[in-house]
């Protein structure tokens, strides 16, 4: 999300998640809002709208189980995001981050990780696919999540990657 309210980022399915819990640290607090709805978007839709139509289908499958929306965007967490989301594009390497990260240079308490890589596939396929796995589901619905960073990038494949922190601050 390249520090502007109009970005959020994802994908599509690909390897699953990291949660850890830690001691925070200081860090960039600057937030902005979630949007509350999204337009459909397809595949060929910029990283921005994906992104915003991502978070809108996680937060409806937050709230069909009971859960609090996700409200917030987090700008340290959402740089971590998106240079995690460059690095898998440029190295081809799937793999999570150490949340203890995450936790540590954006002041939080709690983080999860969820990436995805894959083609043509929408924000809801995402989340279905998400929800169909016990760790994937276990970040998006945990009661925790508080605060969101996302990205979105292509690889020289043409994949689309994704990346979802998921996190309580402070």
């Amino acid at each position: 999300m390249r520090h502007s309210p109009a970005l959020s980022r994802l994908a599509a399915l690909g390897v699953a998640l990291a949660v850890a819990c830690g001691v925070p640290a200081t860090a960039d607090a600057a937030t902005w809002s979630v949007p509350r709805s999204a337009s459909a978007v397809d595949a060929s839709a910029s990283s921005a709208q994906l992104e915003e139509a991502l978070m809108v289908r996680i937060n409806e499958a937050r709230a069909q189980n009971g859960l609090a929306k996700i409200r917030t965007f987090d700008v340290c967490t959402d740089r971590l995001a998106e240079k995690w989301g460059a690095r898998i594009a440029r190295t081809g390497v799937l793999e999570h981050r150490d949340q203890r990260e995450v936790i540590r240079r954006c002041d939080n308490s709690w983080a999860g990780e969820t990436l995805v890589r894959g083609t043509a596939l929408s924000p809801e396929t995402m989340v279905e696919l998400w929800l169909d796995s016990p760790g994937h589901r276990e970040i998006l619905l945990s009661p925790r999540a508080k605060r969101a960073g996302v990205a979105i990038t292509r690889d020289s494949q043409g994949r689309t990657i994704g990346v979802v922190n998921l996190v309580r601050h402070g």
